[in-house]
């Protein structure tokens, strides 16, 4: 039968989205350029494919049938595409996209993009936000290359590294009347907190945590990104728990008090991943072993305490 692998990456986002609408955004054509693509898979397959209900496209059985070949087929294809392109980082014009937190933005970030730049001066990279529960399709279809960040459980759809583990810290302003002096459970729960409630990281995931244990926050102030927390916890009273590292940057010119939680929590793993399906493309090898290089941490014979997974 003669196929347009168009045709096939129409069909497999239609199935994931239930939507032409939504299919054509994410694909970045018109409605009717999908729609147009639809009958054509429709004819060639002398079936519905997909029935508009009041809930969206929903696949018939054809369509299901044919959802794991199409799948195995286009990653044969992209794993075969990778194996013979070539991948000279000095000359590429490339555009890679990654997904972080703003944490990320601000305290990862900088050193990744010294050594990027400095090896690909051509390389175009767009850092975006997808939140957690769309990560592992984003980087499945390739909209995103890699991710870095606390991403606990994305590991079962994708390869991963490990880069180094963190701790929480509650963190207040120089001279705050409980944090100078030490942090007890009691304390903890009479703070004025900002709660810091991210679509795009597991750091949302800690009030859960915290509540189980007996320590549950009532926020002061929600915020959507830590980035503004650090100047109004430097002109308040108000106190954030955030990962350590991140602490210790806002806190260079040491204008705050920075303590550990009163529990113990299991230690927070930062990895970078990305989709099996991409895992030959040298491009794509090149930027997460460049990651890795430049923030995992190291043991002592100086090889990266996290081997790609």
């Amino acid at each position: 039968m003669d196929f347009d692998l168009n045709l096939m990456r129409v069909f497999l986002t239609v199935l994931h989205e239930r939507s032409v609408t939504r299919a054509a955004q994410r694909l970045q054509l018109t409605q009717p350029a999908v729609s147009y693509a639809l009958a054509r898979l429709r004819e060639k397959f002398d079936d519905p494919l997909f029935v508009r209900t009041p809930s969206g496209m929903r696949p018939t059985p054809v369509a299901f049938a044919l959802a794991g070949p199409i799948e195995r087929g286009m990653n044969s294809f992209a794993e075969a595409v990778s194996l013979r392109q070539h991948f000279e980082p000095a000359s590429s014009t490339r555009r890679f996209r990654l997904s972080m937190s703003d944490i990320g933005e601000m305290v990862f970030l900088p050193s990744v993009m010294e050594r990027v730049h400095a090896l690909a001066p051509r390389l175009q990279v767009e850092v975006v936000e997808v939140p957690l529960e769309q990560l592992a399709q984003a980087l499945k279809d390739g909209d995103i290359d890699l991710a870095i960040g606390n991403l606990a459980g994305l590991g079962r759809h994708t390869r991963h590294a490990d880069l180094f583990s963190e701790r929480y810290a509650c963190m207040g302003r120089r001279g705050h009347p409980v944090l100078s002096a030490g942090l007890t459970r009691g304390q903890f729960k009479r703070l004025d907190h900002i709660l810091v409630a991210s679509r795009a990281s597991a750091h949302r995931l800690l009030d859960d945590v915290l509540g189980e244990a007996g320590l549950h926050r009532q926020p002061y102030l929600t915020l959507p990104h830590f980035s503004a927390a650090a100047e109004i916890v430097r002109r308040t009273d108000l106190t954030v728990t955030l990962p350590h590292r991140a602490a210790v940057w806002f806190n260079r010119d040491n204008a705050f008090e920075i303590r550990p939680l009163p529990l113990t929590l299991p230690p927070l793993s930062v990895t970078v991943h990305w989709h099996p399906r991409f895992e030959s493309d040298p491009g794509t090898r090149w930027l997460r072993t460049l990651v890795v290089d430049t923030l995992a941490d190291r043991d002592a014979g100086g090889t990266a305490a996290g081997a790609l997974i």
